[in-house]
């Protein structure tokens, strides 16, 4: 008994230490550049506002340090995102969804090249959605104004508006005419384990088209489904859809499914690595169950003991074998 306790309060501060760590460095990342924020706030003309009024007046008020502020800091949520995708199957302790496909053990330099565009453009991106929100009317930005209705409600119609484009645009990017230019490229990694890195190791196209579909589902549910939000719940949009790709991209087996109905499935897009055309969707299977294009996950499909992940090194043991020939 005592050294079950033991072992459960080292499990306990192991855990604290996993996510404290890396929230005191985004804090101290942050700070430092508020710092240098506050002192040209101090030297050019501002209006005396705040940063925080800058910003719910719109980006076109930004200093130079603003922007500088504003874009480490959504580089910093990304990693962020990609750290709790990553970790978080390990502290629900999870479990994990066996190697089928051929693990993309060592990242080419055109994909570190792809990874490193994409993270340039989500910066730019966030720029022109916060752009777009502070120009809809039908976007609330005070604190008072956040309610069940504003916050929380939104979140089903963002991602079933978003998942019925973007299964559709997945669907065209596997066109035998258009597969070879584009999203091939994302389907080098048959057995996805690096999260968000994984995630975004796509064509730059692909990239764009992905994350301005966020912009686009707003916008329709705003503007064409007169439907007020709150402006955080947009932020929480793209925080949990950030968590959710990096689930699809793990081999975590993570399973949402409230009273029966499944939400979401990590293994169902693990299934479209091995078998593409298959789940095109990101979020929910929702659209792929409409469109007949959903492939259910199948426990007893073959597996091969080589294939699957050195937890130390998160590289196949077939690939520890050849290196060691």
């Amino acid at each position: 008994s005592t050294s079950m306790t033991t072992e459960g309060s080292r499990g306990s501060r192991r855990l604290r230490n996993s996510i404290a760590l890396p929230l005191v460095h985004v804090c101290t990342a942050i700070s430092l550049l508020s710092y240098h924020v506050n002192a040209e706030y101090t030297t050019v003309d501002s209006g005396d506002r705040s940063f925080l009024e800058r910003l719910t007046l719109g980006p076109e008020y930004f200093t130079t340090m603003d922007k500088a502020l504003f874009a480490v800091i959504i580089l910093l949520g990304l990693e962020l995102i990609n750290f709790l995708a990553g970790n978080s199957g390990y502290w629900m302790n999870s479990k994990t969804i066996p190697v089928r496909g051929k693990h993309l053990d060592d990242l080419r330099s055109r994909d570190l090249l792809f990874i490193g565009i994409s993270k340039a453009q989500t910066a730019p991106f966030a720029y022109f959605f916060t752009k777009y929100l502070v120009s809809e009317s039908n976007v609330v930005w005070s604190l008072e104004d956040i309610s069940l209705r504003t916050l929380l409600l939104p979140l089903p119609l963002y991602f079933i508006v978003f998942d019925f484009f973007y299964t559709s645009l997945h669907w065209a990017l596997h066109i035998k005419a258009i597969y070879g230019f584009v999203h091939k490229h994302h389907h080098i990694q048959k057995a996805p384990s690096r999260a968000n890195h994984d995630a975004i190791n796509v064509h730059p196209l692909e990239f764009f088209l992905g994350e301005y579909n966020h912009l686009f589902a707003v916008y329709l549910c705003c503007h064409h489904f007169n439907l007020q939000v709150h402006a955080l719940s947009t932020v929480l949009f793209l925080g949990i859809g950030g968590v959710l790709a990096g689930w699809n991209h793990t081999r975590f087996d993570i399973e949402f499914a409230p009273f029966g109905i499944m939400i979401f499935d990590s293994k169902a897009h693990d299934v479209h690595h091995r078998i593409p055309q298959s789940n095109y969707g990101q979020y929910t299977m929702f659209w792929d169950k409409v469109f007949g294009t959903y492939r259910s996950y199948d426990p007893k499909d073959r597996v091969n003991p080589k294939s699957q992940l050195d937890p130390k090194t998160g590289k196949s043991y077939e690939y520890a074998a050849e290196k060691s020939l």
